[in-house]
């Protein structure tokens, strides 16, 4: 009798235990993605696109007020709840006047700038120690292949 009760205290103490132990819950492996969308940093705050859409708004002209238009033409309804819904960037902020360069105020007015002919081989003089040379070719960074002509005879490159 004493080994079933105290076999049975035993089974009881486990039962407990067991009652008391909390089965963990698992943890999302990237919190962050459970945030609210319009919250999160990357897609602007709620009260940034609100001023967006005020701003949208207030250029917007018609002698109706604005909900009997919505009611009469539903296009307008439609494009109102896109815009509030759909996450987009408005064009508000494009400035109405462009500053370009010359040359690109050029090329839209067609006004292209005087073709120079070459002026030629570039030379310029230069001493290096006691030797001076009158006609030394300039390298102006461009690949420029020059080849004396007594070498490209001798070696027949023409034919």
């Amino acid at each position: 009798m004493e080994v079933t009760k105290a076999s049975k205290s035993k089974e009881s103490e486990r039962k407990g235990k067991e009652k008391d132990i909390i089965p963990a819950s698992p943890k999302a492996p990237f919190p962050e993605c459970l945030r609210y969308p319009s919250l999160v940093p990357p897609f602007g705050t709620k009260f940034g696109r609100i001023d967006e859409m005020m701003e949208l708004f207030k250029q917007v002209q018609i002698n109706l007020p604005l909900l009997d238009a919505i009611r009469q033409v539903p296009s307008y309804a439609k494009f109102l709840k896109d815009l509030c819904t759909r996450k987009r960037k408005l064009r508000t902020h494009i400035p109405k006047t462009v500053h370009l360069t010359e040359q690109a105020s050029a090329v839209i007015s067609n006004k292209f700038p005087p073709k120079f002919k070459g002026l030629g081989t570039p030379l310029i003089s230069c001493k290096i120690g006691n030797l001076k040379i009158e006609r030394g070719l300039l390298d102006l960074g461009a690949n420029v292949n020059i080849l004396p002509s007594s070498f490209y005879d001798h070696f027949i490159f023409g034919k």
